[in-house]
């Protein structure tokens, strides 16, 4: 039985442990029998965060991919919109891209955003609008994460791993740079290898990203190493080709762009399954052409059959041409086909290097194309190009030599083949070669005769007249053309091209074979090259024929084109220089050129605005005139208005000018006279501004007037006759001007003459007298001339403007006004010129008279882009349009009987339907019509045919009550206005649309809405009395100023009306007012206009009234709400509002029965300034039920809401203490005030680049929090040991042990045995007392306790520093740390100006810390640096001392201490000074003991072998030339450099010049061949690229060379290419001398100046020191030893200097007494005058001049004396001549005896 039991209980065991085992499988079970409990509560739905302008701004700043979804409160199909939205929240999550919303118009305006709701996606701040339907949300996902949205110009994108893959699977080609983690390679952080190398590859492939993308190939970077990993990519940076979704992995090297460039695009057409020739858009076909050196291109057509039988033959040969390395691809776009000259589809140009060659043989022999195609690979002939193709080469400036030929020519063809021998030569010049057979193109040039060649450069052309057939002779033209620089000669024809073309062409009207011609052009070829460099072309033409077209009729002349403006220029041609400043003058400044009546006549067809003076050169009155009114050319240029002059009394008589000066403005060809005071420039520029931005009278003479009747349709003249002010005629002409803006809107030119010949032609006797020209068919007005309202509506009266039997011809204005005025009109639309349509206006013609019976308008108009204004299908075309509403006539235009019927039938019929516009009719009714409501509509929309039935019903009634209904199914305009969802209803009252939220299906609620609308009318009108009433009673009051009489101000009002509800809620009341004098006090003189009051005190609005949303957000604006320096009364709704816009709002809840409130609210005012500082914005609200809804049950109380936490804090403290208050706002505002900030990565390094001052603690809170750890545990441990010990004993401490303590930790005492169980010896170890152990434990603790407090010791300083300016931080970026050098934790550094100061002191000692920070700040101290601090300061740093010293080294402290004294010396000099602790560093530049000193110049290192305890000779060395001039080379100056050795150096040159500047490179290298030998004569050379340098002396252009004697600058305008060249203008004694001053010189200046000068006085002494600050052009001897007598001498001797210069006698000084020793002089000061290098002391009294002068004078001029030595010598020599003659005669030998003859012997 017992065992019968045990089974049992055994079982039902079994059975639990099963049950416990599959616990879901029990749970299921319970749910499902329990199906009342809920299941998992469902996830919140996804809701797109609302945002405010503030928090926007942070978003952008904050993160790279942001969606901004824009709506507005009274948008309805926002609200649908969003709802759409809300489901791709959680999806644009997923990619990274931050989804907000937000309800701002007047930001939605600075991103372009004018209608709502719209949609703009920041890309790394750069927003894009997306245009297409926001309702499909998915079409919104794919824009958001589309890689056409991500793309960023010349950028290319990063994307995370998720976007990746839908960018791979989405798009066909995409390359992806993997890069290093973001961890690995902070940004700006450049420490590792890889991350230099992948941010070189990256600036290197964002050259190529455009190109990709016109090649359709998607561009972008991922920082994911783990991804990388993925595909085995091994070291970062790697590039990947997605092609099709596989893979390509790029081995080459990926800073080397342009090859990545070409296998991409190899890449992309190779390997392809399907064999076809890839097709591309106009923009991939440029990009192709710029990037790819052999490529093919077929032009074809896809519908036309040819094409495709080609594409299919081409096909065949595509992998052929791929293997050969030509690329082949087709376009399909006939306008990119006649962009390259191709008329005839098919075709295939093959481009070589963008040179194009067009094939011209069998396109179905594909055997052939190929054959043709590699033989252009391999052979070297000239391409032959299209006409546009050759247009396209000149305008990109190409150096170009172009033959014109024709290739069924004989000649031609000879010509061709001999030139195709210097094809290659002329590419090793630079030079494409192309050819093109073109006869029209040619004239185009001026050539008439082919064969021809023409050379560009610069899209300047030059023609050869000499023999093509000789290569050789053409070779050699063209090599000197590459290299001369002459004056291009042109024809006529190109001149007209290089006009249009160029902004500023200066161009030489010449005769070859005059004398006078030739001898002007060869001055003129000596400033070519200066005209080049001011972006001036030059060019000259032998054309009498084109001088005389400007009205050149005296050769030579020169005439500059300014932006097509011609100016004449009047000076002598023969001084080129003042040419050439007369060119660049005009081009820099503006003046008013004068211009020949046939330039006039070419401004005025081809310049809008012009301004024309006409005066007389030779009346002194004119000039004054013409001088008065240059003052206003600068004002009219901006006004977009030419002015020109002109001294042509013929041509002013032309336009019936008899007194001259005279001013004519000409607008669009029309004429006005000035007849105003012309010497007023003030009133000329207001006048002229009045013409041009207002229609006026224009005053015409009689030969101005009948160009304008010929010339134009409608001309209304008044013709007033001899009228003078105050007259009749005078009166009448003034009333008329206020009908001349109607007519001008209608098209009619109105103008008044007092000329009266064109008068008594067409029968005019009596005057005043108005006529009006219709198609120069006159018509004489009878009506009463002084009411202005009668001449109007004559004028626009159909019968007047109609011509009896002639379909009239009307502009576009004049068509506006008449369908807006007529209810039913035809209209003929047609091109001028169009031969078909005149033949239709013929017949026309016959059915003209039948549409006016029956009371129809007919007209035509033929004005340019008509069809485009009107929105036609094409031209010709019919409409008729009744009651504004077009419809199109589709039959035979030929048949005007079928078109008579096709009229009738609709003026007779009815419209019992909801009237269909289009674009142009609909904004039209928008404009004119007070009520109309619009149904928009899309063809799509299944619902939207049956809603439109049901609105048909109410048509006839919207109609009675004054209500316009049509119907729209534009969705292009509907998108416009912010409707995205269809069907919709729209109501405009006065332009201002309200759209319909109801149920739109419904008639009657359409109808009853319609009408509401209509019928409000809620803003109240005042008048003074009641105005000033509300101003004082009413807290917000907003005034809307209005003129009765303007027909925009009902829109203007209605505007209003839809925000005064809304506006109310706030507390404001807004009312109406037309009192004009009410509104100019107020502000506005030209009403509409809108005043504010708070509290009496009034604020204008000066944004959009139009824009209601934008009005009541600025209402409602806390800012503009404010009306005193008191804490503000705000209701809920108020409050509202400013809980949106404010981060900080403190309100304290009142009540007007509050006993205590009047006395806390005084309280709290005290504060409330400094809450405002704090950035906290305080109010009071008086509302018991909104208080208990945060809380508050007793008043007052006080409540502080922020934005991190949805509920506010209440103050619970004593609210009469207003400082207790104000400390718990900025408290709860910011409870880490005294908290270090901690920053990391880019803001970082921005920050310490930035900030002056600025303390950095390096931290590592791993490693600090492990150590806490530890330590924590091991305390715990001896804790628990202690408390054993007492218990005493060692079981129970063993137990102890065996439950809290892990057995396997040998820390704890165990060592693995069981619980319960102890080791041997445990008992004993748990009784003894602390052992080593323990104390190692503590030890650990107290390191910790370090690393733990030292942060909460510095936190206590953290506001001291910033009492002092200095910028406390903290940061665990270790790349930074790093970057710094710092490895060991925690670690301080202070950086003043971006340099770095490690402290070494006890961190946890704040108080010595702010000791060293407030040290460092206010004294110049000398920093601490680290080794890679020290590796960057080197190589950025000019000149840099680096003091190196070791540890606990007295001697090192002693001699810092001194150092310390000369450390601001050093920086005066631009000598940077820090010191470091680094033996292993000193090695490396041989310091074997310390303490060192080395001093890099420029990076290179110079030991210090002296004294360092003596720290004045170690600043001397530090400054001194010798130790800072680099051997052989110019050495780089800093600005305080450059200034020291401007105050010590007497003899400077500087080098100015740029890093970026390629020119500068080599002017340098022959700059280094003189700089020794200018230090040989005294001449310190340097250099410095420093733009702030360049501007404090002056220097405009870069690179310069400035020579400074004295700091007195002279500028070298020389060739600095030629160093000789150089030299000898610095050692040359023009440059060299300095007026009014004895200059001082060297030894090897003095030589020069003994070799060059006959007469030269040194002065030698001894006095260094003013020598030393008195330079000029004499000698001063200098010496160790100073005496004053020879200051004073050489005083002296200055008043003397210009004498001596008069005498031609050069003065210097020298100090050099050894050099003195020489030329005899043992004692200074002393004075030596060399005749021909023939020296002469002076013996007299240095300290008197005139003596000194006197014996200069007489040395000067007398013949050098002879002393007794002289002659004494003179008389040895004598002797010795003599006595030598006498010897040679005494001992002569006596002459041999005569030979006897043969015959004597």
């Amino acid at each position: 039985m017992t065992f019968t039991r045990l089974k049992t209980l055994t079982a039902l065991l079994v059975c639990a442990l099963l049950a416990l085992s599959f616990p879901g499988y029990v749970n299921g079970a319970n749910n499902n029998k329990k199906g009342s409990q809920p299941a998992a509560p469902p996830e919140p739905e996804a809701v797109i965060e609302e945002v405010n302008a503030k928090q926007l701004e942070k978003l952008l700043a904050d993160k790279d991919y942001v969606a901004v979804f824009w709506y507005a409160r009274s948008c309805v199909t926002c609200d649908k919109v969003l709802a759409e939205l809300e489901k791709i929240d959680d999806d644009t999550d997923s990619f990274g891209v931050d989804f907000v919303k937000i309800n701002d118009k007047r930001l939605a305006k600075q991103y372009g955003i004018k209608n709502f709701p719209a949609l703009t996606y920041f890309r790394e701040k750069e927003p894009i609008i997306y245009d297409g339907d926001l309702m499909d949300e998915e079409g919104v996902l794919d824009f958001l994460t589309s890689l056409e949205a991500m793309d960023l110009p010349d950028r290319i994108e990063e994307v995370n791993a998720k976007i990746l893959q839908k960018i791979i699977e989405d798009t066909d080609f995409v390359a992806v740079l993997f890069c290093p983690d973001h961890e690995t390679c902070p940004p700006r952080v450049m420490d590792k290898q890889q991350c230099r190398k992948c941010a070189k590859a990256l600036q290197e492939l964002e050259n190529i990203d455009d190109e990709a993308d016109q090649l359709g190939i998607g561009f972008v970077k991922i920082h994911d190493e783990a991804l990388a990993d993925e595909y085995n990519l091994g070291n970062l940076p790697a590039l990947v080709y997605y092609r099709h979704q596989t893979p390509i992995i790029y081995e080459g090297e990926l800073q080397r762009e342009e090859d990545v460039l070409e296998w991409l695009v190899q890449n992309k057409s190779t390997g392809d399954e399907d064999d076809v020739i890839e097709d591309v858009t106009s923009k991939t076909l440029s990009t192709l052409i710029s990037n790819i050196d052999n490529l093919v291109v077929l032009f074809y057509d896809h519908g036309n059959d040819d094409s495709m039988t080609v594409l299919e033959e081409l096909e065949q040969i595509d992998d052929d041409c791929d293997k050969h390395g030509i690329q082949f691809v087709k376009i399909d776009d006939a306008k990119a086909a006649g962009d390259y000259g191709i008329d005839s589809i098919p075709a295939i140009v093959y481009f070589e290097k963008e040179i194009p060659n067009v094939y011209d043989g069998d396109l179905m022999d594909e055997e052939q194309i190929l054959k043709w195609l590699l033989g252009q690979l391999e052979r070297d002939e000239i391409e032959d190009v299209t006409d546009e193709m050759l247009d396209t080469m000149i305008k990109e400036g190409r150096v170009i030599a172009v033959l014109f030929y024709d290739n069924n020519d004989k000649k031609s063809q000879k010509v061709l083949e001999e030139l195709e021998n210097i094809d290659d030569e002329c590419d090793a010049l630079g030079i494409t070669f192309v050819k093109i057979d073109n006869p029209e193109e040619a004239v185009e040039y001026g050539i008439n005769k082919v064969p021809k060649l023409i050379y560009f450069e610069k899209g300047i052309p030059t023609i050869y007249e000499g023999n093509l057939e000789d290569e050789e002779k053409l070779l050699k033209w063209l090599t000197d053309q590459t290299s001369s620089d002459q004056i291009e000669d042109i024809t006529d024809e190109m001149l007209d091209l290089i006009i249009e073309k160029m902004p500023h062409v200066a161009v030489l009207f010449y005769d070859k074979d005059q004398k006078k011609s030739q001898k002007i052009l060869a001055e003129l070829e000596n400033i070519d090259d200066e005209c080049d460099q001011n972006d001036i072309a030059f060019v000259k033409i032998d054309d009498d024929k084109e001088a005389k077209e400007w009205g050149i009729d005296e050769i030579p002349s020169i005439v500059l084109f300014e932006r097509g403006i011609p100016h004449i220029y009047e000076g002598d041609l023969m001084k080129e220089d003042e040419l050439l400043g007369w060119l660049v003058h005009q081009k820099r400044y503006s003046e008013i050129p004068e211009v020949t009546d046939e330039m006039k006549d070419k401004l005025v067809e081809n310049t809008e605005h012009l301004a024309v003076i006409f005066y007389d050169k030779d009346d002194k009155q004119d000039m004054r005139i013409l001088n008065e009114l240059e003052n206003i050319d600068d004002e009219l240029e901006k006004e977009g208005i030419v002015i020109v002059r002109i001294d042509n009394a013929a041509e002013a008589k032309e336009y019936g000018l008899d007194h001259l000066p005279a001013l004519i403005y000409f607008e669009n060809k029309i004429p006005a006279l000035y007849e105003g005071d012309l010497m007023n420039e003030d009133e000329v520029l207001e006048w002229l501004l009045v013409q041009k931005k207002t229609a006026t009278i224009e005053e015409v003479t009689d030969e101005i007037l009948v160009n304008l009747i010929n010339e134009h349709e409608y001309v209304v003249v008044f013709f007033t006759g001899p009228c003078e002010p105050g007259e009749t005629c005078d009166h009448t002409l003034n009333a008329l001007e206020s009908i001349d803006d109607e007519l001008d809107e209608a098209g009619i030119i109105f103008v008044t003459t007092e000329d009266t010949g064109v008068a008594k032609k067409y029968n005019v006797k009596t005057y005043p007298r108005l006529v009006f020209f219709r198609n120069r068919d006159p018509l004489h007005f009878t009506g009463d001339l002084d009411d202005e309202d009668e001449v109007l509506a004559w004028i626009t009266d159909d019968e007047t403007l109609e011509i009896p039997g002639k379909i009239e011809e009307v502009n576009v204005k004049m068509l506006d006004k008449i369908l807006a005025e007529n209810d039913h009109v035809v209209v003929f639309f047609y091109a001028e010129g169009d031969k078909k349509a005149q033949k239709i206006l013929n017949e026309l013609e016959n059915i003209d008279d039948e549409c006016e019976e029956k009371d129809i308008d007919f007209v035509k108009t033929s004005d340019d882009d008509i069809d485009k204004e009107y929105d036609l299908p094409g031209l010709p075309a019919l409409a008729f349009y009744r009651h504004k509403f077009r419809t199109i006539y589709t039959g035979d235009l030929m048949k005007e009987e079928e078109i008579l019927e096709w009229v009738i039938d609709l003026h007779e019929s009815t419209a019992d339907v909801i009237e269909s516009v289009d674009r142009k009719t609909l904004q039209v009714l928008i404009n004119d019509v007070e009520h109309l409501a619009v149904f928009f509509y899309d063809d799509e929309c299944e619902s939207c045919s049956d809603i439109l039935e049901e609105l048909e019903n109410i048509d006839d009634d919207t109609d009675k009550h004054g209500i316009q209904f049509v119907k729209s199914n534009d969705v292009k305009l509907a998108h416009e206005i912010g409707i995205f969802a269809f069907p919709a209803l729209v109501y405009y009252e006065t332009g201002v649309p309200i759209m319909y939220d109801g149920n739109i299906a419904s008639n009657e609620d359409v109808f009853n809405w319609i009408l509401e609308q209509k019928a409000d009318q809620s803003i109240q009108l005042i008048d003074r009395d009641q105005l000033a009433e509300y101003i004082g009673t009413k807290d917000f009051l907003a005034v809307v100023f209005y003129k009765e009489d303007d027909p925009d101000s009902p829109r203007v009002l209605r505007h209003i009306e839809l925000i005064d509800d809304e506006a109310g809620e706030y507390g404001i009341y807004i009312v109406k007012m037309h009192d004009k004098l009410m509104a100019k006090k107020y502000g506005f003189r030209n009403p509409p206009g809108l005043t504010y009051f708070r509290k009496g005190k009034y604020i204008n609005y000066d944004g959009d009234i139009d824009d209601e949303e934008e009005v009541l957000d600025w209402l409602t604006s806390p800012a503009n709400m404010e009306m005193t320096d008191h804490i503000e009364q705000v209701n809920r709704k108020m409050f509202e509002k400013i809980r949106k816009n404010s981060d900080y709002v403190a309100v304290i809840f009142y009540s007007d029965e509050c006993k205590q409130c009047p006395r806390v609210l005084a309280e709290v005012e005290h504060i409330d300034d400094e809450a405002d500082k704090a950035g906290i914005d305080f109010v009071k609200i008086d509302d018991k039920q909104m208080a208990k809804e945060y809380g508050v049950f007793a008043l007052p109380a006080i409540v502080f809401f922020k934005p991190t936490s949805k509920e506010p804090v209440i103050y619970a403290g004593d609210l009469y203490e207003e400082e207790q208050i104000l400390t718990w706002l900025i408290t709860q505002k910011d409870p880490s005030g005294d908290v270090i900030e901690d920053l990391e990565g880019e803001r970082l390094v921005q920050l310490i680049e930035e900030s002056g001052s600025i303390a950095v603690y390096f931290w590592n809170k791993t490693k600090c929090d492990i150590c806490n750890s530890k330590a924590a545990r091991k305390a715990r441990l001896k804790k628990e040991r202690d408390q054993h010990q007492q218990e005493g004993g060692a079981a129970s401490a063993a137990a102890a042990f065996g439950s809290e303590v892990d057995p396997s930790d040998p820390a704890a005492g165990g060592d693995g045995a069981p619980a319960g169980t102890s080791g041997p010896g445990d008992a004993a170890t748990a009784a003894a007392p602390p052992d080593s152990s323990a104390g190692k434990h503590e030890d650990d603790a107290d390191g910790c306790e370090q690393c733990t407090k030292v942060l909460e010791e510095l936190e206590n300083i953290d506001d001291d520093c910033d009492k002092h300016g200095i910028t406390f931080v903290k940061t665990r970026d270790f790349s930074v740390a790093d970057g710094y050098g710092v490895h060991e934790y925690p670690a301080l550094v202070y950086f003043e100006g971006g340099i770095p100061n490690v402290f070494e002191g006890e961190l946890s000692e704040e108080e010595e810390v702010l000791q060293w920070l407030i040290t460092q700040k206010t004294e110049d101290r000398i920093e601490l640096i680290t080794r890679q601090m020290l590796e960057t300061m080197v190589e950025e740093t000019q000149y840099l001392a680096v003091y190196f010293y070791k540890i606990n080294c007295n001697i090192c402290d002693q001699i810092l201490e001194g150092l310390e004294l000369i450390d601001d010396e050093c920086d005066v000099f631009g000598i940077h000074m820090v010191k470091i602790q680094d033996p292993q560093l000193a090695k490396r530049y041989s310091i074997k003991t310390f303490p060192a000193l080395v001093y890099f110049r420029n990076g290179n290192p110079l030991l210090f072998e002296g004294d360092l305890q003596n720290e004045q000779s170690v600043l001397e060395w530090l400054i001194d030339d010798d130790n800072r001039e680099l051997a052989d080379e110019i050495e780089e100056v800093n600005e305080r450099m450059l200034d020291r050795l401007m105050a010590e150096s007497t003899l400077l040159v500087v080098f100015f010049y740029d890093d970026d500047c390629a020119e500068c490179e080599e002017i340098l290298e022959e700059l280094e061949e003189i700089d020794g030998e200018a230090d040989m004569f005294g001449i310190d050379f340097v250099k410095i690229a420093s733009m702030e340098a360049a501007k404090k002396y002056e220097i405009v252009n870069i690179p310069s060379l400035v020579y400074f004697r004295k700091q007195v600058p002279v500028l070298y305008d020389g060739d600095m290419h030629q160093h000789d060249k150089v030299i000898t203008w610095l050692t040359s004694q023009d440059v060299f001398e300095i007026k009014n001053e004895i200059e001082e010189v060297n030894r090897k200046m003095l030589d020069k100046l003994l070799e060059e000068n006959e007469f030269l006085s040194v002065f030698f002494c001894k006095t260094a020191g003013y020598c030393l600050w008195n330079l000029k052009i004499n000698v001063c001897l200098l010496d160790e030893h100073n005496q004053p007598d020879s200051t004073a001498a050489l005083e002296k001797l200055e008043n003397i200097d210009s004498e001596t210069d008069n005498l031609d006698i050069t003065f210097v000084k020298m100090a050099d007494s050894r050099y003195a020793k020489k030329w005899g002089v043992t004692k200074l000061p002393a004075m030596v005058y060399f005749r021909r290098r023939f020296p002469s002391i002076y013996r007299g009294d240095l300290l008197s001049e005139d003596e000194v002068l006197e014996w200069l004078r007489k040395n000067r001029f007398r013949q050098p004396e002879l002393n007794i030595f002289m002659y004494a010598l003179i008389a040895l020599a004598f002797a010795f001549v003599v006595y030598t003659a006498f010897l040679l005669q005494c001992f002569k030998p006596a002459p041999p005896p005569p030979v006897q003859h043969p015959k004597q012997s």
